[in-house]
């Protein structure tokens, strides 16, 4: 029951207070980049190594290089530009930049999950930016067939969920 209540409580601030702060501040700081990281890393596959190359960052850094990728996503529509700008900070490779996105942005860009990835995509596995798309697009093709109340972010939320479930 406790790591439901902890679960609930990461989740509701993912997706009220951090997507909030993302779209009036116009990007994350690294505080916010370290408690996304935690929320990931308890939500998925523990990968130790990440956390210490977050934490490479400076808070500056974090700021100017989120700002950017924001700019690009909603000025620009630029998913994939904001995608390799925000890989360029320390410890954030595709998967981490699409939860950023799609925590500022759940129509345009879907959080790529091990278990979305794994439903849609298949094995192997590969956290590149040519599989993204692709990704990209699979999920944008079920939200689709869902209807148009389903955001991309909701179709992950429901094959996380399903992959979940089957364990």
């Amino acid at each position: 029951k406790q790591w439901y209540q902890r679960r609930v409580r990461a989740d509701s601030w993912l997706e009220t207070t951090l997507a909030k702060s993302l779209k009036s501040d116009g990007g994350i700081t690294f505080d916010q980049l370290t408690r996304l990281m935690v929320w990931k890393l308890q939500r998925g596959q523990f990968r130790a190594t990440l956390m210490g190359l977050i934490k490479r960052n400076s808070d500056k850094t974090v700021r100017e290089v989120s700002s950017k990728a924001l700019k690009q996503l909603f000025d620009e529509s630029d998913v994939t530009g904001a995608m390799k700008t925000l890989t360029e900070l320390s410890g954030v490779g595709p998967a981490t930049a699409s939860l950023i996105l799609s925590t500022a942005s759940p129509d345009k860009v879907p959080f790529m999950s091990d278990e979305a990835m794994d439903a849609v995509v298949g094995l192997p596995r590969k956290y590149t930016m040519p599989q993204f798309q692709k990704f990209r697009d699979l999920v944008g093709e079920k939200a689709e067939k869902l209807g148009s109340d389903w955001t991309l972010v909701m179709v992950e939320n429901a094959l996380f969920a399903t992959a979940v479930l089957a364990r």
